[in-house]
């Protein structure tokens, strides 16, 4: 073996520096993903149940907050509404009381109970419905009857025949009133006359 074919033969058998033979124009090799530690998705995983249980707690303590002011709500308006009629008869004797003229001491005695009803209303929050020149509303009001009026516009209150209470927002019991229905429409000769003209 000659010095050409060693030299031939050592060159083969050197190893190869991957620098070396790396061109400039290879693609650079894709970064490797940090794999997420299993103790940090746990974490993660504890916060979203607490942010659910948080707001599921605040939910039934205000469905429980509003359950029970409903509660005493309806309690209060069934005492209430056994109330009101006594309130109606002391107001009744005493408007019959004034106008027969009874002894000023029978009337003093109930006027001085109807006043002591009408502070534990108020006290309980039940204000009177306002029914003095108001428009019939049948959310507040309830019409007994109708009648003409050459005084009242149509729809207009003319009296009260029971007083109607609120609880708060809420209708206790609706006014009971008389509603106008305005001027009467005449119907007599004269119209029938004026009719039979226009018609000839």
């Amino acid at each position: 073996m000659n010095t050409r074919d060693k030299s031939k033969e050592t060159e083969q058998q050197a190893p190869v520096d991957p620098d070396e033979s790396a061109t400039p124009e290879a693609a650079p090799e894709a970064e490797e993903q940090p794999i997420p530690d299993p103790r940090d998705l746990e974490i993660a995983a504890l916060k979203d149940r607490l942010l659910r249980l948080q707001a599921d707690f605040d939910n039934f303590r205000k469905r429980t907050v509003r359950d029970r002011d409903d509660m005493a709500r309806r309690a209060s308006e069934r005492i209430l509404k056994e109330l009101l009629p006594a309130v109606d008869h002391f107001d009744l004797g005493l408007q019959s009381a004034r106008k027969h003229h009874v002894k000023h001491t029978v009337i003093e005695g109930l006027e001085g109970v109807l006043k002591q009803f009408q502070a534990v209303l108020e006290k309980s929050g039940v204000t009177a419905i306002e029914t003095r020149n108001q428009v019939f509303d049948p959310h507040v009001h309830e019409c007994v009857t109708q009648v003409a009026s050459e005084e009242h516009p149509e729809n207009l209150i003319i009296e009260e025949t029971r007083k109607g209470y609120r609880l708060g927002s809420y209708v206790l019991r609706a006014s009971q009133v008389i509603v106008s229905t305005g001027p009467a429409v005449a119907t007599g000769p004269e119209t029938k006359a004026d009719e039979n003209n226009e018609s000839a």
